[in-house]
């Protein structure tokens, strides 16, 4: 019987949903299989070009598969030395460029109270159908390009629910401020963005 909330779907992203169904479906998510299941989606460069058209080279992201609940797909662009701010997600997420060099840099918090501090803990390039995978509470983490490393990438989404329903946090790792995300708050787009007033 065929899953009618799939049946909507663009034929490219109902076949990414039935292919991470079982591994997202699993008691600790199977993060390796999600991300070879994400991928393959890159391949379709008709299917993904039309989307990258939509947000053009400037900074954007737009939804391509947003559920209520379950796993949700959107394309990202940020532009040229443009990175995200650290922050994670409260839920399993899969990063995947479809062009360009996406840099990914994962953190790991070091120290307690005033003197806790993220650091980089690995720093990965993702070219096309390359991928980096997460799952809390180890997925604070930053992206975006960096000068000097290719061109910006435009790159997929993929996280196990909407991600506004959860606390989450975000960081400035010079000066190891902190701010924690209440359910509904997007945050900070990019890690230049001013921090907002308390």
């Amino acid at each position: 019987m065929p899953d009618t909330a799939l049946s909507g779907l663009d034929a490219p992203v109902r076949a990414l949903m039935e292919r991470i169904a079982a591994p997202a479906a699993a008691a600790t998510p199977d993060l390796a299989g999600i991300g070879a299941a994400l991928a393959t989606l890159p391949e379709d460069t008709d299917y993904l070009g039309r989307w990258a058209a939509r947000l053009g080279d400037g900074t954007g992201r737009a939804g391509i598969h947003l559920p209520a609940r379950g796993p949700r797909l959107m394309i990202v662009h940020r532009p040229l030395g443009q990175m995200s701010a650290v922050h994670d997600h409260g839920t399993w997420v899969a990063i995947g460029a479809i062009s360009g060099l996406e840099t990914h840099r994962r953190y790991r918090v070091t120290g307690e109270g005033a003197a806790a501090r993220p650091e980089v803990a690995a720093v990965d390039s993702l070219g096309p159908a390359e991928t980096a995978t997460l799952l809390p509470p180890d997925d604070l983490h930053d992206h975006g390009h960096l000068v000097g490393r290719g061109s910006p990438a435009h790159i997929l989404v993929l996280t196990g629910d909407d991600q506004l329903r959860f606390e989450r946090t975000e960081w400035d790792p010079d000066t190891g401020r902190r701010r924690i995300l209440p359910p509904g708050e997007p945050g900070r787009w990019f890690a230049s963005d001013p921090w907002p007033r308390s």
